[in-house]
Formats: C-alpha cells, structure tokens, sequence
C-alpha cells in the first residue's frame, strides 16, 4: 500500500488529488524567531492560510501540499497541523536543512553523518521537535539543499570531494539518502540558481546521492527551471531523478513573471517530446505567510508572497494548452508523478 504520511497521519496516495511540490506554509529565514516584530498571533495566522488554501488550491483540485519549509526556517509542527485540520487538504512536512551558508545551525554542523541520519529517520517515523518539545506530527519527506545564496548571491565555491558542495552539505545529502533508504521516503531539493554558471548543482547533488546507493527515481530536483537549463536538465532526468518546475508566476533572478513563465513553458514542452512526461512535477514555492520586520532593500519582499493561488488555471495552465498540452499530461505532472515520487510503501 502506497501513503502520503501527512502531519495528521498516514493518508492513503490515491487520496491525493492534485500535488503542490514545494510550498512554504511559514516561512522565515533563521533567527527571524527571535525578533520581536516577527511575533504574530497562532490563531490569526491560522485563519489567513487556512483562507488563501481553501480560495485557491481547494477550488482547483489540489488536495496535498509539501511543506518544504526546513527545521530552521520556520518549520512549525502545529502550525501546519491546524491548518490541515481547518482545511482538509493533506499537509506533508519535510525534515532536513536549508544551504549550508544560510541555514545549518552550528548545533547540527558538529553533527555525524550517522548521528544526522537517526535524526532524519526519527523525524519521519518518531515525529518532529518543536521549541525543545517532542510532537507526534511526523515528516512524511526529506528536503537537502546546496547553494550559495546569501544577502549578496553568489556561485557556490568547490567544496567537498571537488564539488559545488560545502562540507557540512555533503554529509547532509549522504544522511538523507540513508534516511530515505531506511524509510522508503522521497527527497526534494534545494538548488540556487547562480550555481548554474559553475556546474550543473542537480547532477551534484545526485551523484552524492547515488554513491549511497540511493534509487534516484524517488528524488526531484528542485529550482531546476529557473531560468530553464535544459541541457542540464536532460543530465538530471538520464540519471533517472525527476525535475521540479516551480517559481510560476514568481520571477526569481529573471526579469518578469512572463519572461519566466514562457521560457518554463517552452521548456517543458522540450522534455515532454524528449519522452519525460512522467517525470517531471509543478509547484509554486510560494510563501503563505512570512512574518517579517520591516521591509529593507537587503530584506526586500519577494514575489513568493504575492502569486494567487489561482493562477496556476488562470494563466499557467492555459498558457500551456495553447501550447498542446493535454488534460491527461497535466494529470501525470500534477497527480501521478508527484504521487509515485513521493507516497511511502507500507
């Protein structure tokens, strides 16, 4: 029997209606905790999600969200749970870290890739930690991530084993693949975009991946469309890992919405010809609530919090149709892949 562990239990995958990848119920970036103008009201907040899921994903069929919101960033068990309970959608949240040079906290760098693997596995299994409280809300995936995005983005420099990896990154991806091994849980990524201009970051993170003998068909890489590397890509998609399209509707390092959205669309009509229709999944990364300071031109906000929900059918999927995609390819991409990449056997 194939699952989705989700925040409020196992949940049977042909439950799933439509998948949304890689979204961010709470999110901030470390330390954003502490600040006393980041403190908001649980119940408030609750409500506000809960409101933009039940206007956008409900009404469009999505019944299942990825929380890839990592244990730094603001990774809040309860949170996602009431959320889940307010809405009825399936919540899965993820264990794992955010880039070594934005995340990590020091605690956890000092750790070994044994001691990250039994946290991984615990988180998945036992349940997560909260605020120094053991929860019963479980992560149903594992998220890694490499990059050097920082206040001023940069390529990453070589790191470990000759890759675009830092040290701690590394034993982190050889955890997870363990941990993903141990559990028979998918992993999505985290890729940074500058990261392109040095070295393909997918086929890295895969190939540290696949040195623990990871079945890479249960991996999507992350960010990979942004802008599209479709060279690239293709790499990815011959080791056998799948690719996410996400960013619709959010221009991150590009220009505008349209000129991103036009040259993913282009790009995944590519792969679908080059007969990698089942292995490719969509998401936005969309921040539903980012409790903030003030607005800086070093802490600007991001398109992330702006995209409606709607716009996945308003304008994305439409903008697709014109280009011959199907209702059936657009059932693969939004339901089976996701669904195969990332239920449990049990």
């Amino acid at each position: 029997m194939q699952i989705f562990r989700t925040v409020l239990g196992d949940v049977p995958a042909e439950e799933s209606g439509r998948i949304l990848t890689h979204e961010h119920l709470l999110y901030g970036y470390p330390g954003a905790e502490l600040d006393h103008r980041t403190a908001f009201d649980h119940p408030a907040a609750v409500e506000r999600v809960s409101g933009q899921i039940i206007d956008g994903m409900i009404p469009n069929g999505y019944n299942t969200l990825i929380d890839m919101t990592p244990a730094e960033v603001g990774r809040h068990p309860q949170f996602m749970v009431d959320v889940a309970r307010r809405t009825g959608i399936n919540v899965v949240a993820i264990t794992g870290f955010f880039p070594e040079r934005m995340g990590v906290p020091y605690y956890w760098r000092r750790q070994t890739i044994e001691e990250l693997t039994e946290f991984f596995v615990r988180d998945l299994t036992e349940g997560m930690v909260f605020a120094w409280q053991q929860t019963p809300y479980k992560a149903g995936a594992i998220k890694i991530a490499t990059g050097q995005e920082s206040v001023l983005p940069k390529p990453s420099p070589v790191g470990a084993y000759g890759r675009h990896v830092h040290e701690v990154e590394d034993r982190l991806i050889r955890a997870a693949g363990k941990a993903a091994m141990e559990t028979g849980c998918g992993i999505n990524t985290h890729i940074d975009p500058m990261d392109f201009e040095v070295t393909n970051p997918g086929r890295e993170q895969l190939e540290i991946l696949d040195e623990v003998g990871m079945d890479l068909s249960k991996v999507i890489i992350g960010h990979a469309f942004v802008p599209p590397q479709v060279a690239m890509m293709r790499e990815i998609l011959k080791m056998g890992a799948n690719v996410q399209l996400d960013h619709i509707g959010i221009p991150w390092r590009v220009g505008s919405a349209e000129e991103l959205d036009e040259a993913m669309a282009n790009a995944l009509i590519e792969l679908i010809e080059d007969g990698y229709l089942d292995r490719i999944v969509l998401s936005f990364d969309r921040w539903f609530f980012n409790p903030r300071a003030t607005v800086t031109e070093s802490d600007p906000q991001l398109e992330n919090e702006k995209v409606n929900l709607n716009y996945m059918f308003t304008s994305w999927v439409p903008r697709l149709k014109s280009k011959g995609v199907t209702d059936e390819q657009l059932d693969q991409i939004m339901i089976h892949n996701p669904r195969r990449i990332l239920s449990i056997a049990v």
